[in-house]
């Protein structure tokens, strides 16, 4: 073998040995770029307290029933109007895109605006497992959510319920299907 191939061989081994130490050393301030979510990771996680409140057809709730599944959360202080029930049709949306995961995905719609008795029924027309906290006992729940996010957004709830992510009102809803299908394959059961 001649003198250059020994030191090509040799550069192709030692090159990245170096590149990695310079990047992890303390001349070089690089950082990697940031996650491949689409929400605000909230961290700490907000491990959420027990609590025992009745939703809006009068069935009690309790923190038990948010365990062992994932939760697509809707927030929203205000009445429940065409908008609202179109984030709510979405987010369903996003469940059944879920595909085979759907059974490991809840719905819930949290307000702390009373809504009437028609878009209660609205409301479960598209999905009669929707769980809907309104009113006073919903307060309850919502001030477990973080202070920026109370007036309306999109959260997601793991199965120990802890509050992982966080998304504004106006979030585009493949942001939140590509990031729960991402964390129900990583936690897939078998």
């Amino acid at each position: 073998m001649n003198r250059t191939a020994i030191l090509a061989v040799f550069a192709l081994f030692l090159v990245p040995v170096l590149l990695a130490t310079l990047m992890h050393s303390q001349w070089l301030d690089w950082q990697p770029a940031g996650g491949r979510n689409h929400g605000d990771l909230i961290q700490p996680v907000i491990e959420m307290d027990d609590f025992a409140i009745h939703d809006a057809r009068g069935q009690p709730v309790t923190r038990a029933d948010l365990l062992d599944r994932w939760q697509l959360v809707h927030v929203d202080s205000r009445p429940c109007d065409e908008a609202c029930l179109e984030n709510l049709y979405w987010l369903r949306q996003v469940r059944r895109a879920q595909d085979r995961h759907q059974p490991d995905i809840g719905l819930v719609f949290i307000s702390n605006h009373d809504q009437d008795e028609a878009t209660i029924e609205a409301i479960a027309a598209l999905a009669d497992d929707l769980l809907v906290l309104t009113g006073a006992p919903a307060a309850e729940v919502l001030d477990q959510f973080p202070q920026d996010g109370r007036e309306g957004g999109f959260y997601i709830i793991d199965p120990m319920a802890n509050i992982i992510l966080q998304y504004p009102a106006d979030t585009d809803h493949n942001g939140i299907r590509r990031d729960l299908r991402r964390l129900l394959t990583w936690t897939q059961r078998d």
